[in-house]
């Protein structure tokens, strides 16, 4: 569904091998370039997203399952389609939290959104490098990337956006708190969060969703999105899309 080497990352997050060095590092000796490879995420209007990912780095170097399944949810013909004159991406301010390589903000900006894609400071080379690689298929829409650490001072991102963004944000335990506050912090009562996760049953990460989502109800509320709402062909029982929205 995804691609072999997807699904090869997918597996290796899962479990937490140690092999994923080796691969990688293999990969790499393998390649014409040292630095990265690329991966092309396919648009309905047959143009394609190249991204580029590290051979060598932390999670946030990789584009992983639920970064793709958000990011083609995002031109479902709810939100985008263009034969009936519906997009509701064009002029929307959109933010990404963890954007990691920024996929799912690229395609709102192709869609035409405003949008700012944020991580931490380590990100901001592989972002704006895939911003400069994708630049031309952003006509109305654009993107800016920006260093933002979770539970410190987001002023410089109010007032708040339309939408939040997050894709794969859930399975770091010492995260959760300092993510649940910028939420709090970030989103008035008309944006939208549009978070997409993969559901791991693997070592901690059952509890860290728990955690997660028992600190989010206590100010926000959660509607899962039905898989014949999503992209039929990108999308997977163990990856869930939510809208969520602040409670009144």
């Amino acid at each position: 569904m995804f691609g072999e080497v997807s699904l090869l990352f997918r597996k290796i997050y899962q479990t937490g091998s140690s092999f994923f060095v080796s691969v990688l590092a293999n990969m790499a000796a393998k390649a014409d370039e040292n630095e990265y490879f690329v991966r092309e995420i396919e648009r309905n209007d047959g143009c394609a997203l190249k991204v580029k990912q590290c051979f060598l780095g932390d999670v946030g170097c990789v584009v992983w399952d639920a970064a793709i399944v958000l990011a083609k949810y995002l031109e479902t013909k709810q939100f985008y389609d263009p034969s009936s004159g519906v997009n509701v991406w064009s002029g929307r301010t959109v933010l990404e939290l963890g954007a990691g390589t920024g996929v799912v903000g690229l395609m709102a900006a192709t869609l035409g959104a405003q949008v700012i894609v944020t991580d931490l400071e380590d990100l901001q080379t592989l972002l704006k490098v895939n911003i400069q690689e994708n630049e031309a298929l952003i006509s109305s829409g654009s993107i800016t990337a920006k260093v933002l650490k979770w539970g410190e001072d987001v002023s410089e991102f109010l007032p708040s956006p339309d939408y939040v963004l997050m894709a794969d944000c859930i399975y770091y335990e010492q995260s959760i708190v300092p993510l649940v506050e910028s939420l709090k912090l970030l989103c008035g009562p008309e944006t939208c969060i549009v978070c997409c996760y993969e559901q791991r049953t693997e070592g901690v990460n059952p509890e860290v969703e728990r955690q997660f989502f028992e600190l989010l109800q206590q100010n926000f509320c959660c509607e899962e999105i039905p898989s014949e709402k999503q992209d039929p062909e990108f999308s997977s029982p163990d990856i869930h899309i939510l809208h969520i929205r602040r409670k009144a």
